[in-house]
């Protein structure tokens, strides 16, 4: 009878660690997701590519709005009619600041910290290793 309970407890100890497990997983993958499916820490994290993206997408809106508001024939125009200046219809202008301004926003809240941040630690890093090289009596050179 003693075993058979002992049997029991083993199992059911056995079986919470299990569940302790799956649950500890469970949050740990959801948590994996919702780091890799947040904008600002993959703009922290490649500041470079979400540039590069920004700068494709903002093309890619730009082209779209120009063939919204009539400009998208000026390849068939030639490119001597391409380049004078005209210009913008008075309702897109508003929005085409609006789309830049959110833009700006958006990188400059994205990209320029992380940016910024690296500059700081190589300048405080050059800076140690100055007061360093000093504190030895030796040169210096950046």
């Amino acid at each position: 009878m003693d075993e058979e309970r002992a049997e029991a407890r083993r199992l059911r100890d056995a079986m919470d660690a299990v569940r302790t497990s799956m649950h500890d997983t469970a949050n740990e993958l959801s948590d994996r997701v919702n780091k890799a499916a947040d904008l600002n820490e993959q703009v922290r994290n490649h500041p470079i590519a979400a540039l590069v993206l920004a700068g494709v997408a903002g093309l890619v809106i730009g082209r779209q709005l120009a063939g919204l508001v009539g400009l998208g024939g000026l390849a068939a125009i030639g490119a001597r009619a391409a380049l004078r200046p005209t210009p913008a219809p008075a309702n897109v202008r508003p929005i085409a600041d609006r789309v830049v301004g959110n833009i700006g926003s958006a990188l400059a809240g994205s990209v320029l910290p992380p940016v910024i941040g690296a500059l700081r630690k190589a300048i405080d890093a050059s800076n140690a290793a100055k007061a360093t090289a000093e504190r030895r009596g030796g040169r210096f050179s950046a």
